[in-house]
């Protein structure tokens, strides 16, 4: 192959999007449908950066709250400030969300979305005295963007600790994507069941299933150009790849792949329009209105990424007879940059958490809407969060916060089991260096996670229809050891369970 070519395909590679692979021969797919009929979606909205979640949930009490201040005199909320949440189980006001959080407020006091507190990526559980001595693993480069994100994504904070089933050895998978190798068999056809916007690509990764990536605005394919010789010239490049499968070379796995991307395009896009012009049209005008941006919202993404994401939604539940993919299960991956808050964080997390409050609440609004619409069997979709880690408690010299560990997670839909905290929220109290404080692993205040990663993702996956055990280990390889250490060293019940009770049961 010449030169000129190989620089071509590696350029064409990088151009296409990301198509969905043939399954693996005797794959099993043993995933039901769990109890329900219709279309599920997960939604994974990844907070890029490390969200300082320590400024999303605030204790209002009197003591908690003049323990946040004291680490924080210049980023921190006052009281007044603070949108009150009367969650579940606790004293009526005892906490608040960020001020740019109001529509989350509302959605929270309808038990339309909870917090999942001190979640993030552990090898096992760990108490500060397994920090200190080491006699537990940490997670990989720990306190590190890529590392943490490639644990939040993976759901393996510790590769070399965790023996992969066979299935997944040398390969570089997420838990979206392996749970995508499980769920398949519920969707008809070789149609991806993951879709990336953004966020971090390797959720999307499985072993046998590949996710099908788009650009932020929804479209799948080239970029468009106004330069006429140019547009010849790449339709002329694009179809001779296309016409590479017939050799059986390297070459003929771009085009084969180049043809399925093609593919997937086609019916993704005639499906889309199809399904959406389904929908009355007050509809859809209402849910367009919904996404209008505010006056201040100009560069905002979010927003946009969640509605080409309803739109796959509508499209995925829509039967195939009447136009659309006939899908009953799917996953979501959008992300949000800018978390990275080591200085001037006031200013730069209040203008991405009212980003964050508009982009969820006009996609559980709209999503209303198209459930009203379609009535019996209509689509179901979960919000939830994930970041690199939240920050340290303390806020350092510049108005800003470093890197830190544990964190808080939104998990928002209409079957969350919502106005509830789940997990334990941290002790504040850092006097003393914190030496005295078992949730800190220095005096900065990095949480120790009480819940991982593992049980959070298992939570999510298994709403979709993942139920056996063997399903379970496939998907959170790290998971039996995890579930077994706890129980021999006597953790708390919430350690010693798979998954935490945020989704609603299936009746």
């Amino acid at each position: 192959m010449t030169s000129s070519r190989r620089q071509f395909l590696r350029a064409a590679g990088l151009l296409t999007a990301a198509a969905s692979l043939p399954r693996w021969w005797g794959e099993a797919h043993a995933a039901t449908a769990s109890g329900y009929a219709g279309h599920r979606a997960a939604v994974c909205v990844f907070l890029l950066g490390g969200n300082d979640s320590n400024n999303l949930i605030v204790p209002r009490l009197a003591t908690p709250h003049a323990q946040y201040l004291a680490a924080r005199p210049n980023i921190g909320i006052k009281l007044a400030d603070l949108l009150p949440i009367n969650p579940v189980g606790t004293a009526t006001g005892s906490y608040g969300l960020h001020p740019s959080l109001t529509k989350v407020q509302a959605l929270f006091e309808q038990e339309k979305a909870a917090v999942v507190c001190n979640v993030g990526p552990l090898v096992l559980p760990m108490k500060k005295t397994d920090y200190t001595s080491g006699a537990v693993p940490r997670p990989d480069n720990l306190y590190s963007h890529s590392d943490q994100q490639d644990a939040w994504a993976s759901g393996i904070a510790n590769p070399s600790s965790v023996i992969l089933p066979l299935q997944l050895i040398g390969k570089v998978t997420g838990w979206g994507g392996r749970a995508a190798d499980k769920l398949s068999g519920l969707n008809p056809g070789e149609y991806p069941e993951v879709t990336s916007f953004g966020g971090k690509g390797l959720f999307s990764l499985g072993a046998s299933r590949r996710p099908m990536s788009v650009a932020t605005n929804g479209t799948l394919g080239f970029r468009a150009t106004t330069d006429v010789a140019f547009g010849a010239l790449q339709q002329e490049a694009l179809a001779k790849v296309l016409a590479l499968h017939n050799d059986v070379t390297l070459e003929s796995s771009y085009g084969d792949t180049f043809s399925m991307a093609q593919t997937f395009a086609n019916s993704r896009t005639t499906a889309r329009d199809a399904a959406w012009n389904l929908l009355p049209q007050a509809t859809r005008e209402a849910i367009d209105a919904l996404f209008v941006l505010p006056t201040d919202g100009g560069g905002w993404s979010l927003p946009n990424q969640l509605y080409q994401v309803l739109r796959d939604i509508v499209a995925g539940a829509t039967p195939v007879a009447s136009g659309g993919l006939g899908l009953k299960r799917q996953m979501f991956s959008v992300g949000l940059g800018g978390f990275d808050t080591h200085t001037g964080q006031d200013a730069a997390q209040r203008s991405l958490f009212k980003q964050l409050d508009f982009a969820l609440d006009a996609f559980y609004r709209a999503l209303v809407l198209v459930q009203t619409a379609f009535g019996a069997n209509a689509p179901q979709a979960t919000l939830f969060t994930m970041s690199d880690f939240s920050r340290t408690f303390r806020e350092n010299s510049d108005k800003g916060t470093d890197h830190g560990w544990g964190g808080h997670a939104l998990v928002i839909g209409d079957r969350v089991l919502g106005r509830r905290l789940y997990g334990t929220f941290p002790n504040l109290d850092l006097s003393n260096n914190a030496a005295n404080n078992p949730d800190t692993v220095d005096s900065k205040g990095r949480w120790i996670p009480t819940l991982s990663v593992d049980q959070y993702a298992h939570s999510i996956v298994s709403w979709l229809g993942l139920s056996t055990t063997a399903e379970r280990d496939y998907v959170f390889p790290n998971m039996k050891d995890y579930l077994a250490a706890a129980t021999a060293n006597g953790f708390p019940t919430a350690a010693r369970q798979s998954k935490i009770a945020f989704m609603m049961a299936d009746a």
